[in-house]
């Protein structure tokens, strides 16, 4: 029947379709979408925010796995990653702030909000994690950086 294996698939695309929508009402709306039912958790969305803020192309970022260690540099604290790791194996929601290093090596501080999306049949099937840039919040104005950019 070529109606029935459509219903199978309008779901999803409808799920998507209203993440991307409801990301648009919100500047700033860095997010991204991975499969839970595969390991490592492969990203198979990228919002153009998210692309933006880390200095990375889409396609540099798709299939990457979600914990996003690509992102990790020296002063990443690795017990946030492994916490991190723990919150999807468990498939839980979490939020978590974490030192990761945009492409051009620059330190951003995120706040990573982890939410499981969960099927009819109760089985968490994907992941959006939101990120929120809060690296003012936690690197204080000093003299030093305060002027940066300026001329």
């Amino acid at each position: 029947m070529p109606g029935g294996r459509r219903g199978l698939v309008a779901p999803q695309n409808t799920f998507l379709d209203n993440v991307m929508k409801r990301s648009a009402q919100f500047p700033d709306s860095s997010f991204l979408i991975a499969n839970a039912q595969i390991i490592d958790f492969p990203i198979v969305y990228v919002s153009d925010d998210f692309s933006r803020l880390i200095g990375y192309r889409k396609s540099d970022i798709m299939l990457k796995p979600l914990r996003c260690d690509f992102l990790a540099g020296a002063l990443t604290d690795q017990n946030s990653m492994e916490l991190l790791r723990d919150v999807f194996d468990q498939q839980r929601a979490s939020v978590h702030e974490i030192l990761y290093y945009k492409k051009n090596g620059t330190g951003i501080w995120l706040e990573i909000e982890v939410l499981p999306v969960r099927n009819e049949s109760d089985i968490v099937v994907l992941f959006v994690c939101t990120y929120r840039d809060i690296t003012a919040f936690k690197d204080p104005l000093t003299e030093v950086n305060m002027f940066a950019g300026l001329s």
